[in-house]
């Protein structure tokens, strides 16, 4: 079995932060993963919103482990305080697969047939049925691989000789369901056998199972709170905008005596 090397516990951290921003202010974060195996995908989120970004190549760590960075910047806007805060938050993602090998079918070139492993000693491996005791150039190989019942359901690949086989050899079958809502993918390899599948007079099918477990974790939230000089200009800005838009109606209601004025100067001329 297969099994990907990862550390759950630990969160990503966020690095080059500051205690207080303001509109106008670059916003420039870094994310950092925890060392894992395969890399963590890392997500910035804004306001609980994701945030866009290039992604950076992860760096292998003497001990064969990746750690991965995302950087995010951007200039702070009005619209990005709620209620005089900012939330940033990193999300790493790290898919841990297991891959169950089943046993192998190793068909000589004098048609007998063996097969080797006890699924490597896993009781949960895929099982492979549907094969005939002997095979000979020109016949039809027409065989199932069966998974295990999981959920997420496993996925399936079919070898010959050790290499991953065409798309065209491929037989996709209904998959059985359980009443508990768990999944046994079945997967059919079906191919016409030729010369060139016998390998030092012998032709090897073997059917592996990955299972993939989705671990998320997230960052502490980073709250930027902005600055009560801050708050003070945006508090003026918003009065002053208002008695702007109030003064705009002025010109449409004329005191009295302008408009006195103005009738006495109309029957002057008229």
């Amino acid at each position: 079995m297969c099994m990907s090397v990862m550390n759950p516990s630990s969160k990503p951290v966020i690095l080059g932060t500051k205690p207080y921003y303001a509109p106008g202010d670059i916003v420039n974060v870094t994310c950092v993963s925890a060392p894992s195996r395969p890399a963590a995908i890392l997500k910035w989120w804004i306001n609980g919103e994701e945030a866009r970004t290039k992604r950076m190549p992860p760096i292998e760590t003497p001990d064969g482990l990746f750690v991965s960075k995302l950087r995010l910047k951007f200039e702070a806007r009005p619209s990005h305080f709620w209620d005089g805060k900012m939330k940033l938050q990193c999300e790493a993602i790290i898919s841990q697969a297991h891959t169950l090998r089943s046993e192998e079918i190793i068909i000589t070139s004098n048609g007998a047939t063996t097969a080797t492993g006890a699924y490597d000693q896993q009781k949960d491996g895929p099982t492979i049925d549907g094969g005939k005791h002997v095979y000979s150039v020109g016949d039809l190989v027409d065989i199932n691989c069966t998974a295990a019942k999981s959920q997420p359901p496993a996925e399936l690949h079919w070898y010959i000789n050790d290499k991953e086989v065409r798309p065209e050899y491929l037989v996709p079958r209904k998959p059985i369901v359980y009443q508990n809502g768990e999944e046994s993918p079945v997967l059919g390899l079906r191919f016409i056998v030729k010369q060139r599948h016998f390998q030092k007079q012998e032709m090897r099918l073997r059917c592996t199972a990955t299972l993939s477990e989705v671990k998320r974790m997230t960052s502490e939230p980073l709250e930027a709170i902005l600055s009560e000089q801050q708050k003070s200009d945006l508090h003026v800005d918003l009065n002053i905008s208002s008695v702007s838009n109030r003064s705009t109606w002025t010109p449409l209601a004329l005191h009295p005596l302008c408009s006195l004025f103005i009738f006495l100067v109309s029957r002057k001329f008229f």
